[in-house]
């Protein structure tokens, strides 16, 4: 890594923090927060039966934070990593300054990594103690490893996201099309298929390392296509690695 990556990571990252995409992209990473603070009114009015605190936190983590809020967040930051600043007239400013276009994209793709997760984890925490609060502190205690393994999942995941969407940025005209069809259209059709295909998702990697029952991890538990733990590290990681790899490989090479 060389010295100018950091330095255009920081950046970018204080450039998107204050930029009116992120207003509205912390509404959307607040979602589940709103959605436990509803939870936790309804039964403090006893307007809802008191119910499993963290089967509701099961239900927020697999049915929103890790299949919509994550997926979501990345893809509007990732897909216009070249997109954005081309359309803005900043792109060939940038490519005359002097630091190599590795170094610009990469720096970018950093920032854009780190803008996701600041906006996901802070509420994905304070989701869970919204949550479990009503439990105890014991119940917190007890249940603080899945909340570790969530994190992961959902990092790892952000991760792989963020290369696809970002290769999708930097070789398309609509990225954002892409990424939408790719969450909601390839991937809700791929997870309910019997056969391999699922296997070229990141829905299924996420589910298959998340400790809560889901949709799609008990329809691939039934028709024995769950991967493992370890299969699902490094598929997630080679995933991300090649394709913002592969992203950078392009940049370098495409006329602009």
């Amino acid at each position: 890594m060389t010295a100018r990556i950091p330095l255009v990571a920081q950046w970018s990252f204080s450039q998107l923090l204050f930029s009116p995409r992120t207003a509205g992209m912390a509404i959307l990473a607040t979602t589940p927060v709103l959605m436990a603070l509803v939870y936790r009114a309804a039964v403090a009015l006893e307007l809802a039966a008191q119910t499993s605190s963290f089967g509701v936190f099961s239900i927020l983590t697999a049915a929103v934070s890790l299949p919509f809020v994550a997926p979501m967040l990345t893809l509007f930051y990732a897909s216009g990593v070249v997109i954005d600043d081309a359309e803005a007239g900043t792109l060939h400013y940038f490519l005359t300054r002097p630091f190599a276009r590795r170094d610009l994209l990469v720096g970018k793709m950093l920032g854009n990594l780190m803008i996701v997760m600041f906006l996901f984890v802070p509420p994905f925490v304070l989701c869970y103690y919204l949550t479990l609060a009503g439990s105890g502190w014991q119940e917190l205690g007890s249940r603080f490893p899945t909340l570790v393994r969530d994190l992961m999942a959902a990092s790892l995941g952000i991760f792989a996201y963020s290369g696809l969407f970002s290769l999708a940025g930097t070789v398309l005209k609509r990225p954002l099309l892409f990424g939408l069809f790719f969450v909601f259209g390839w991937q809700a059709a791929a997870s309910i298929v019997p056969g391999a295909i699922r296997y070229l998702t990141v829905t299924h990697y996420m589910h298959s390392l998340m400790p809560h029952e889901s949709f799609q991890s008990s329809l691939a538990g039934l028709i024995g296509q769950r991967s493992s733990g370890l299969e699902a590290v490094v598929a997630l990681l080679a995933i991300g690695t090649a394709t913002h790899a592969l992203a950078v490989w392009i940049f370098t090479k495409k006329e602009l």
